[in-house]
């Protein structure tokens, strides 16, 4: 794995900047997933080029034996997104909770020439007008990650939730050491949080690894709720990798 690492931080490093935008190294990262101390399981998230500016992120679930009684190992969430000149825009998202009923589904449609956004979400109809900071779960872990990769703070993002748009902010904590089961990595430690919300996150962003978060606490009133370490990270496969 170590061998691996070295071979990937060399196709990450520099990212490459142009007049339409930043672009990416396609990635394949694994997280294990704690619940109120219970390893619950295992995410894999995986970044991948459609077009030279359009790129797919997805996320799979593969959760633990007890996990599997409330999450399904189908379970699957994709963003479709654009980054160019105008920043990160989604250009649609869906989500599958792996079962045969579709209560729980989703499927929105980013049209932003008739600045708006369509679909359903656990079969509620969604009609929203966008915003230039508009992002869906997804989309948003990339904004940060591009806004860091540009040596700019995150903005505040608008994140769609349902048929409803909720504000996040992000504030830059400290710079420290941090061990995370792929490896000892220096990081910068953001926190973000929503106003009348009690949940805070803090996410350990690695510089050397393009800004890729190796550690993301949820803190629910003060306490720990889930956290998120990073296991292996490796260049996505069949992506068209290239040194940058």
């Amino acid at each position: 794995m170590v061998r691996s690492l070295i071979i990937f931080l060399v196709l990450l490093a520099p990212p490459a900047f142009a007049d339409e935008g930043i672009s990416l190294t396609p990635y394949r990262a694994t997280y294990a997933f704690h619940y109120r101390g219970f390893k619950a399981g295992l995410i894999h998230f995986t970044l991948s080029r459609q077009t030279e500016n359009i790129y797919i992120y997805a996320s799979r679930v593969e959760p633990g034996l007890l996990a599997r009684l409330v999450v399904s190992p189908d379970a699957v969430e994709q963003t479709v997104l654009q980054i160019d000149a105008k920043g990160v825009r989604p250009l649609s998202w869906t989500s599958e909770d792996g079962t045969a009923s579709r209560d729980k589904d989703g499927t929105l449609l980013f049209d932003w020439a008739a600045q708006r956004v369509s679909g359903t979400v656990e079969g509620q109809t969604v009609t929203l007008p966008t915003r230039p900071d508009l992002q869906n779960r997804l989309s948003m872990q990339i904004a940060v990650l591009v806004a860091l990769l540009q040596d700019k703070p995150p903005a505040p993002i608008s994140l769609i939730d349902g048929d409803r748009v909720k504000l996040y902010s992000y504030a830059y904590q400290k710079a420290l050491q941090l061990d995370t089961p792929a490896g000892r990595f220096d990081v910068v430690l953001y926190e973000s949080t929503r106003q009348g919300s009690s949940r805070l996150k803090r996410i350990y962003h690695a510089p050397a690894l393009g800004y890729l978060p190796v550690r993301l606490e949820t803190l629910r009133k003060g306490k720990r709720d889930s956290v998120l370490e990073l296991v292996s990270v490796s260049p996505a496969e069949g992506a068209g990798l290239r040194p940058m």
